[in-house]
């Protein structure tokens, strides 16, 4: 449990997280409040780019992970770092095609590139897995409040959200770029303190290289998959893309981000092996947060809570913000609903809306792993759409759009009729080249009865 002095520096973090995003949304203007004016800088940028990346997904999952699976689970991470150098090269193009066309949600993309019935169908698999993580952010948070507080585990929900929520509402997308700088000096700390627990555990973690490949091969090839594609399709990284200032910044951000990824990916594989050893048979879904808590000395235990949920939240604020602008956007906007002078109002009912749906949902789901990989294939296959098109732009309409709509079949009916599993990985993508397969049939058939006529 937590001192007097610990409630007093969390409750410090807290005002000063308020405090900057109600002061970014001072005097905002919409290209502000929606993609901070697309004038991101090479610090901003890396700083944004990395803390949402550094979430609920990475802190607790994947140390989960490696406590089942063991130096196997960092196949995530290797796929991770091929997935970010290759969508450098892709980024490139969607930055030039953003700044050109004013793009502000990856469904633009698809909706410029391949029409409104591709753009519609990526919007709601956009949302819903943006929606997604932000319930797996809630649940992250509120089960570390729980497990060094008395509150419980229902009001630590309600409270992450209405204090996100409160800043969101205020500063918009640049109060996210702004809490960010605060939340990656924050997981920094847990850098320094992830390797104090290194260097003071009595359990000192041996790489074998032999180790990598102990887990079934089906495992290795969905761990890589995932971490490959994700970036590809991560909407929060290609709103991030379009708010940089110029190709010379994202180049510099996007390098410096992944460096530090790369880093906090292989430490937190040396917490999960530790942890592993010295605390057996926990749940793996708080694994991190008990190996924090018995770990660590107790002089820590607040610093260790700030700095966990500063991870969590640099996440959930980004998902919240980014579902909540595909729904405004892509459908509101874009269907002659709403129009441009309701934008910010709309944004802010949404959020709030999506705010406490999140929390109902985090109340009842609160199985972080297997979440975690159903919106992962997701993701997941959603890039993989995105790699084929990139490789091939001049593919038919009907195959993206069809190949969209199996994606979201691919990972619902089997995670209904199987359960959630490494697996959906695979099934997500069967599904996505079968769609994308009928979709070339379809587009054939069109044209003969086209040439007939």
């Amino acid at each position: 449990m937590l001192n007097t002095l610990d409630y007093i520096f969390i409750a410090i973090y807290f005002a000063i997280i308020l405090v900057v995003g109600f002061w970014s949304g001072h005097k905002e203007e919409k290209e502000d409040y929606l993609i901070a004016g697309r004038k991101l800088k090479s610090f901003e940028a890396t700083t944004t780019i990395f803390s949402s990346r550094i979430g609920a997904a990475i802190l607790l999952t994947y140390t989960a992970l490696v406590y089942v699976y063991g130096l196997g689970a960092y196949w995530y991470f290797i796929g991770s770092v091929f997935g970010l150098f290759v969508f450098y090269f892709f980024g490139k193009k969607v930055k030039k095609m953003g700044d050109d066309h004013k793009f502000y949600t990856l469904s633009d993309f698809f909706l410029f590139t391949k029409g409104p019935v591709a753009g519609y169908l990526s919007a709601i698999v956009v949302i819903i897995i943006m929606f997604g993580w932000v319930v797996l952010n809630f649940t992250a948070g509120a089960k570390l409040v729980e497990e060094y507080t008395p509150i419980s585990y229902n009001w630590s929900v309600l409270l992450i959200g209405v204090i996100i929520i409160a800043y969101l509402i205020a500063g918009g997308f640049k109060a996210v770029v702004k809490t960010d700088i605060i939340q990656t000096l924050g997981i920094f700390l847990f850098f320094v303190l992830m390797v104090y627990l290194l260097v003071n555990a009595d359990t000192k973690p041996k790489l074998v290289v032999s180790d990598l490949f102990a887990i079934p091969t089906g495992e290795i090839v969905n761990f890589f998959l995932a971490g490959f594609f994700i970036p590809m399709a991560s909407p929060e990284l290609w709103q991030r893309v379009y708010a940089i200032e110029n190709q010379k910044h994202f180049k510099r951000s996007l390098i410096l981000s992944s460096v530090f990824y790369f880093i906090i990916g292989f430490i937190l594989l040396m917490i999960g092996l530790v942890i592993r050893v010295e605390i057996p048979n926990i749940s793996a879904d708080t694994a991190l947060i008990v190996g924090f808590s018995s770990l660590l000395p107790v002089g820590l235990a607040g610093l260790s809570v700030i700095i966990i949920y500063s991870a969590v939240s640099s996440s959930a604020d980004t998902y919240l913000f980014t579902a909540s602008s595909s729904i405004t956007q892509d459908f509101l906007e874009k269907s002659g609903v709403l129009k441009k002078e309701k934008l910010f109002v709309a944004m802010r009912i949404i959020m709030t809306s999506l705010m406490v749906l999140g929390v109902a949902m985090a109340i009842i789901l609160r199985d972080i792993v297997d979440t975690t990989f159903f919106f992962v294939s997701l993701t997941m296959s959603l890039g993989f759409l995105i790699v084929i098109i990139w490789i091939h732009p001049k593919v038919n309409n009907y195959s993206v759009s069809l190949s969209i709509l199996f994606c979201l079949i691919g990972v619902i009916l089997p995670a209904i009729f199987t359960g959630i599993s490494t697996s959906l990985v695979i099934y997500a993508i069967v599904f996505c080249i079968t769609g994308f397969l009928i979709g070339f049939i379809v587009n054939f058939i069109m044209k003969k009865r086209s040439s007939i006529r």
